[in-house]
């Protein structure tokens, strides 16, 4: 295995008894399709990693908040593991880099979100078939592990996440998660005021005002859930 790959499973926290595995669960379809070969992709760990993935989430989730609801611990869960999620997650332990792509796909760009989140559970999938399930698990909350502990465990998740609530609304519409722009900036230097507006497909979903662009943008987030 090349000493890249060893460097990855470092990030990752599991070294393969299976390098196969692993590397099936970087070889993107387009890989094999370029060649006219029937060669071994993702696509199936895929399957496998996102029920292992939602295994983990809905098992820590149903244990960490006791006294939130089954709807509210069902919109916890959607929210950690969106594609935009698994895309940031990816991210982080520079899977991209390591992905095996045909040329056409390589020249879109190996960062691109979806297949960052398909290879991502792919290699959850791997490391389940290679390991079992506790080393799945493990690696999952430790991915994931803070974004947990973000979860304040109010009553409301969209309340305490306005902004992760309003990308998970619109993740079920499209791919494209929503952009905030500031606008105005107003006031003196010590008291500043932002004005920010979200937008989604071209279209203004909200306005906010904050002291900070964060709070401006917690607030257009807000206001475009109530509208929506």
């Amino acid at each position: 295995m090349s000493s890249n790959l060893e460097e990855f499973q470092q990030r990752l926290g599991h070294t393969f008894a299976d390098g196969d595995l692993l590397r099936q669960a970087l070889t993107h379809a387009s890989f094999g399709h370029e060649k006219r070969q029937r060669l071994p992709d993702n696509q199936r760990l895929e399957f496998q990693g996102d029920a292992v993935l939602q295994l983990a989430v809905t098992t820590e989730l149903y244990h960490r908040f006791p006294q939130m609801t089954e709807g509210q611990l069902t919109k916890l869960r959607a929210q950690l593991v969106n594609k935009n999620h698994l895309q940031a997650v990816a991210r982080e332990i520079d899977l991209g880099e390591h992905l095996i792509l045909g040329r056409g796909e390589e020249k879109q760009g190996r960062e691109r979100g979806s297949i960052l989140a398909d290879a991502m559970e792919a290699v959850i999938g791997a490391v389940f078939i290679d390991g079992g399930w506790e080393p799945a698990r493990t690696i999952i909350l430790r991915l994931l592990g803070p974004s947990l502990e973000a979860i304040s465990g109010e009553e409301d998740p969209a309340a305490a996440n306005p902004k992760g609530a309003l990308q998970e609304k619109l993740q079920a519409e499209g791919d494209h998660p929503p952009a905030y722009r500031c606008v105005s900036e107003t006031g003196p230097a010590h008291a500043r005021v932002y004005e920010v507006v979200v937008e989604w497909q071209g279209r203004e979903l909200g306005r906010g005002h904050g002291a900070s662009k964060k709070e401006a943008e917690t607030r257009a987030a807000q206001t475009a859930l109530e509208g929506l």
